[in-house]
């Protein structure tokens, strides 16, 4: 009788193309943890932002949980923000077991396995980061906001919060899983997310950009009080996410929120900069609350 071969190694086309991004992390064991898990499932891209422990890589329970994958401790890229440690990524999905309001949409984590599976195998370079934060409170409301989707691990109602490494290794396994479907299928089987349109994702680090710049804009016309903002770029933040822009049309975005902070008259010579007028009284429509 001929045994199934369990242990398989994954296609590093995928694997160096999957960001495991620990941000915040407050014991150096979580981080040992995680990577021994990482290294099992053959996932080798992890990387620490703003962690608690500057030394954490020397931290002798982060070498006692690592395990065999020790030496890969030295390995990890280590970032001074989450902005930094996801700026070259293409999507984003927040891990978290508390949903946010005005954040990313929610799917379980199997359902965002599947969404980033399909995306990575439409765009030959696109990278996706898997973002989970600190043990005591996940991530920030604004942190969860950098992500496409919001991915939970489903459990029982009235406790459902796993330890750190324990969510990252379930979530690599449930990719590992949509991965190796995928060489079983031979391509036969659609993936279950339709992929977006063909072009050259935009990176977190321009999507950033973009939204620093459409608030300038917004504040140049008068439309976002600064003092006052409300939820405007957070209810913007999350339209954009769920469109999953492009390269090309963050470029066209942006010229257009340069034309709002420098109009131009009708020869094409630049006027001067639009200033921001007072913020309209309550006998004007309120144009920020949208």
């Amino acid at each position: 009788m001929v045994q199934p071969q369990l242990h398989q190694s994954l296609d590093p086309f995928f694997t160096e193309r999957a960001i495991f991004v620990l941000h915040r992390t407050s014991h150096p064991g979580n981080i040992g943890a995680s990577l021994r898990s990482l290294a099992v499932l053959d996932f080798p891209r992890m990387r620490c932002s703003a962690p608690r422990d500057p030394a954490w890589q020397a931290h002798p329970d982060a070498i006692a949980r690592a395990s065999g994958a020790m030496p890969r401790l030295k390995e990890i890229s280590a970032f001074q923000s989450l902005q930094a440690a996801i700026a070259d990524c293409h999507w984003v999905i927040a891990v978290s077991a508390d949903v946010r309001d005005f954040g990313p949409d929610l799917v379980d984590v199997s359902t965002a396995c599947a969404w980033a599976t399909a995306r990575m195998l439409d765009n030959k370079q696109a990278r996706v980061a898997f973002v989970f934060g600190s043990e005591r409170d996940g991530l920030a409301r604004e942190e969860a906001a950098r992500g496409h989707l919001l991915a939970s691990i489903p459990g029982q109602p009235a406790y459902h919060s796993l330890n750190l490494s324990q969510a990252v290794m379930i979530t690599a396994w449930e990719l590992r899983k949509q991965l190796l479907s995928l060489r079983t299928a031979k391509d036969s089987q659609a993936p279950r997310f339709a992929a977006p349109p063909m072009g050259q994702p935009a990176s977190a680090d321009a999507f950033e950009g973009l939204m620093q710049h459409l608030q300038e804009g917004a504040t140049a016309l008068g439309f976002l009080d600064p003092k006052h903002p409300k939820m405007l770029m957070e209810r913007l933040r999350r339209l954009l996410m769920r469109s999953e822009l492009r390269a090309e049309e963050i470029d066209l975005l942006r010229g257009l929120c340069t034309a709002m902070i420098r109009p131009r008259d009708r020869s094409g010579r630049g006027l001067k900069p639009c200033l921001p007028e007072p913020y309209p009284t309550k006998s004007k429509p309120d144009a920020e609350n949208v």
